[in-house]
């Protein structure tokens, strides 16, 4: 399982998955098993950016590796989908989220993006629970941001109780098998 990271830009509309060297555009909309989001933390992780409101994800992307990304309030309160999506799917572990950036416009015809969410069905080879309880030692924090989230308080026995029973393929064992891993 890889890490990655992703980038939302609202200026532009773009999604972008980092890579060691470059930026890679994702087409339209990023799918997600989202594992852990945090309560938004006012702060300036970046030096370029204003200080705002940030939510760090933690979440499954399509190759099911283990990803980050932020999600920035700006001067809109673009955070507020984001809040109120997490309030209406109240487990998001239970959902396939397709993230999305959608065009806005100002009377005084200043143009961004906003953030839009919308909840599909897992697929039936997606198990979050067993991926969290068998990547555990994987942070659900991005250890590169230094702002000050909290502490994930997952309680995995309570959390199997949550999902739906039907979800119960394994994942495939897709490491090397030239490396020991225990």
């Amino acid at each position: 399982m890889k890490i990655r990271r992703y980038r939302f830009n609202r200026a532009t509309g773009k999604i972008y998955q980092e890579t060691y060297s470059s930026l890679i555009e994702i087409p339209d909309y990023l799918d997600a098993v989202i594992l852990h989001a945090t309560p938004p933390v006012y702060g300036q992780p970046f030096p370029k950016k204003p200080a705002q409101d940030w939510i760090n994800l933690c979440f499954l992307d399509r190759e099911l590796s283990w990803s980050f990304a932020l999600l920035n309030s700006g001067q809109s309160d673009a955070l507020r989908p984001f809040l109120n999506y997490k309030t209406q799917q109240k487990d998001l572990l239970n959902y396939l989220t397709r993230i999305s950036l959608v065009p806005q416009r100002s009377r005084s015809g200043n143009q961004w993006y906003a953030y839009a969410f919308e909840a599909l069905p897992l697929p039936d080879s997606v198990n979050p629970i067993e991926t969290l309880h068998s990547h555990s030692e994987l942070p659900l924090l991005d250890p590169n941001i230094s702002l000050d989230f909290p502490e994930p308080e997952l309680n995995l026995p309570q959390l199997k109780t949550l999902i739906s029973p039907r979800i119960e393929v394994k994942l495939p064992d897709t490491r090397s098998s030239f490396l020991n891993w225990y």
